[in-house]
């Protein structure tokens, strides 16, 4: 009779000891998919708030300072390229940003991602990066095949957002407005 007490013990003991883990698990499980959910909204909300600084250029009229302030802006940013075509420029210049390499707005072909990186020391064509300083510059005339890169500060331009496959901001391409 106490060998039946004893393995009965053992038995519960088992069982109890199985119960406690599996309610140890299936808590896990459940907190791990709370985690998990509440890392992708985390992620999710800190990617909005790095590009709602871009909510002010996306489809906006924005002023010749505003261009030029977003380009002084962003000059340092890597992987990032602003475009200005002016009145003059049809064409557009690339604001000169420290790390020479720039994107291409991509054409329509198919599969093409929307953003193009190119690196501009190795580019040689006629499209060339200026800086802040050489935009403001009145008092240089367009000479020869160079475009007039002179940002007029009361002009109105048309800014829009360009990102890439990944939803990141790599381009903003500023348009000015053809009354202006």
């Amino acid at each position: 009779m106490e060998n039946i007490s004893t393995g009965l013990k053992w038995v519960i003991g088992i069982i109890v000891t199985i119960l406690i883990i599996a309610a140890g698990v299936s808590i896990y499980l459940i907190i791990n998919n709370y985690f998990i959910r509440a890392q992708e909204q985390t992620l999710a909300q800190t990617q909005m708030i790095n590009q709602a600084e871009f909510n002010s250029y996306d489809n906006k009229d924005v002023s010749g300072q505003d261009v030029i302030n977003a380009a002084m802006r962003y000059r340092g940013t890597p992987q990032f390229t602003i475009i200005i075509k002016t009145g003059v420029n049809k064409t557009g210049f690339y604001a000169e940003n420290s790390y020479k390499t720039y994107y291409t707005l991509a054409t329509e072909k198919k599969g093409e991602t929307p953003a193009q990186p190119i690196d501009y020391s190795k580019k040689n064509d006629s499209t060339k990066a200026y800086s802040v300083s050489e935009m403001l510059d009145q008092s240089k005339k367009p000479s020869g095949s160079d475009p007039n890169v002179n940002v007029n500060t009361l002009s109105i331009f048309k800014s829009t957002v360009i990102r890439d496959n990944n939803g990141q901001v790599r381009i903003i391409v500023f348009n000015q407005n053809p009354k202006d």
